[in-house]
């Protein structure tokens, strides 16, 4: 209104003039291309600026000066790589998310730095590894992990994960990548296409594609804050470009709880915990030579079965602590070490690394005394801080020393597998658990046998196929259809988050045990409809999950449960996929009256589920001391 106010210019086809070489000017400053849209915006503005009026005139200029503005903002130089990579002298914290190809669940992590561009503390979740899903946290004070598919937590003092995560930070700092692609572009090898978007979330795209390279990354900049907020990178694949890698980038410079550099306050109940921040594990070296510090460390921590003395048992299994180490090996009596070693250097796991054969006296529940012969699988280092000190890392599972050797266990042997999955399922269907024990894993796991009762219990089996092996798995797979008998059960929601919507936490039995736990790592999204689902009661926000979940609509399911979940989900479908499973039958769930939890916090919903017949592949193995089939998987 100022510049209007204030000008002097007269519509004339001198003004015309002075405009086109103006325009003229400035497009042949611009290192970058102009794109297609800019070139028709300008091109039909200038062919309609020849009106006489006042009104017009004003309204061209102004129209011009914009159209200029969103060109100088639409080329590298200007808007450009260089003030996107000066914005990030003030970036403190960020999360980000990193998507692979072949992954079905992102890498995910969130570092705070301390303004000097070094990490200050960190938190990193992987959800394949060899090990399984592990969440990784570091501060000055420590680090943990927890290794969530096998439900361990260790907390421990290392200088590793300092430089690894600064190499991580270093890395997922979208400037240092856009410094490649601009001393590329200077030297020729990059050419670079920007466009702007409007609407709701506009956008800034960098396109570099790489000549003499079957190579395209793209960069996504939020104009109001010059940051990246996506990187991608493409590469040629059946006729396209296909996606390799995608990292997503968001909370720059917002506070980050401290709660999520801190684990200890979500582990579930079942989780077995290892601290070696306040005390110190495994056996020490002193003057031994490996071979005996190998066979000593065994020695021990047998010896500290006999004596019952679980906190020095659990200090030997990398600082187990006592109550945990109680409950693993106080499964059975252990009366006598038999015999320790020779210890065997294991050349293909770790330099220093040994199997010890053992053989130890145990007493079951019922009396019955047996010899358990194991092999413990033993290494120095893994407390760093005192590197010679020797801990038991594998090969000491009480479950399987009291595995019974049944009085017809030949009987058992002697099935095929397809025998022994027939055998399994005909006894859930007769409710008859004292046999379905026989091919569990874990006999003494009563929860586990109480949880197969109310899921298993009264089951028709409808197919059997052949059982076959992958080279991955020292055990069988039988594909089985089954039908399921009809279960009652509640679902938890509370809406206590900041998008104020009722989302799931649990799901329990009839008599308020949890069943399966459904934690939030961050806050529910605030969805572009949320309102909608804000005003969804805790009964129809059961039913939504409950239709999303039968379909696997997983954009759905993804507004109601954790993302763990949802990538639970995408892992089914995938491997359903792989096994040629049918996954489109849909089960019926009735939802019923909802009520309030006893502390206020939320609000239980019931449900009654009819389930559509289950198609999957039941693992079993006999690679244990009595030589039968065990449950191993697929349920």
């Amino acid at each position: 209104e100022h510049l209007i106010s204030s000008m002097k210019a007269k519509p004339s086809p001198e003004l015309d003039a002075r405009v086109h070489r103006a325009i003229d000017a400035a497009v042949a400053e611009r290192s970058g291309e102009m794109s297609v849209t800019h070139q028709s915006l300008l091109g039909t503005i200038l062919m309609k600026s020849t009106g006489t009026k006042w009104a017009a005139a004003a309204a061209l200029v102004l129209v011009l000066v914009a159209a200029i503005v969103v060109l100088d903002k639409s080329t590298p130089r200007a808007f450009g790589l260089e003030r996107v990579i000066a914005a990030y002298n003030s970036v403190r914290s960020l999360h980000v998310k990193d998507y692979q190809h072949d992954q079905v669940e992102p890498n995910e992590f969130w570092i705070v730095s301390d303004g000097q561009g070094h990490v200050a503390k960190a938190r990193y979740f992987l959800p394949e590894t060899e090990d399984g899903a592990k969440l990784i946290t570091w501060t000055p004070a420590g680090s943990e992990l927890w290794f969530k598919t096998k439900r361990r937590y260790l907390a421990y003092q290392t200088k590793r994960i300092a430089p690894w995560m600064q190499h991580l930070f270093d890395l997922s700092q979208p400037e240092l990548a856009l410094k490649k692609v601009l001393e590329a572009q200077k030297s020729g090898k990059v050419t670079i296409r920007t466009e702007q978007t409007g609407g709701l979330q506009p956008f800034v795209k960098f396109t570099a594609t790489y000549k003499g390279q079957p190579r395209v990354d793209v960069a996504y900049v939020d104009p109001s804050t010059v940051l990246v907020t996506r990187l991608e990178s493409y590469r040629p694949q059946n006729g396209t470009n296909a996606l390799q890698w995608r990292m997503d980038f968001s909370d720059y410079n917002q506070p980050l709880d401290d709660k999520l550099f801190s684990l200890r306050g979500e582990l579930p109940k079942d989780v077995r915990i290892a601290d070696q921040l306040t005390q110190v594990s495994g056996v020490a070296q002193g003057s031994l030579t490996d071979e005996q510090a190998a066979a000593e460390t065994v020695r021990q921590f047998f010896q500290a079965l006999v004596d019952k003395d679980y906190k020095k048992a659990g200090l030997i299994v990398c600082g187990e602590v006592e109550e945990d180490a109680r409950k693993e090996y106080g499964v059975l009596t252990v009366t006598a070490v038999q015999s320790v070693g020779p210890p065997v250097l294991q050349t293909n796991w770790e330099k220093r690394g040994y199997k010890v054969p053992c053989a130890v006296e145990v007493v079951h529940a019922d009396g019955q005394k047996t010899t358990w012969k194991t092999d413990a699988y033993v290494r120095p280092g893994d407390d760093e801080m005192h590197p010679n000190n020797w801990n038991i890392t594998g090969g000491v599972n009480m479950y399987q020393a009291d595995l019974t050797i049944l009085p017809d266990n030949a009987k058992y042997e002697a099935m095929t597998p397809k025998e022994a999955a027939a055998a399994f399922f005909q006894a859930c269907a007769d409710n008859n658990w004292d046999e379905v024990i026989k091919f569990w894993p874990e006999p003494s796991d009563t929860n586990s046998i109480n949880r197969l009762k109310k899921y298993l219990g009264g089951l028709q089996v409808i197919s059997l196929g052949e059982p076959y092996q992958t080279n991955s798995y020292p055990g069988w797979f039988v594909p089985y259809e089954i039908q399921l008998p009809p279960r009652d059960y509640l679902v938890r929601v509370d809406n206590t988050n900041q998008a104020h919507r009722y989302v799931l936490t649990g799901t329990y039995d009839t008599d308020l045990r949890l069943d399966d736990e459904m934690a939030w790592t961050s806050e529910p999204a605030i969805l572009p409809d949320n309102d909608r689902y804000a005003a969804m009661s805790p009964a129809q926000v059961v039913q939504a999950w409950a239709t999303a979940d039968a379909k696997y609509d997983l954009d759905e399911l993804a507004k109601f449960v954790p993302p763990a979940n949802v990538a639970q989900a995408q892992r089914e479908i995938a491997l359903a996929k792989q096994r040629g499973i049918d996954l489109t039958q849909q089960q019926t769930v009735q939802v019923g009256e909802a009520f309030q939890a006893s502390d206020g916090s939320g609000w239980f919903v019931k449900c009654h589920e009819i389930p559509a017949p289950k198609k999957w592949h039941l693992a079993i193995r006999n690679d244990n001391p009595a030589h039968r089939f065990l449950f191993d998987g697929g349920l």
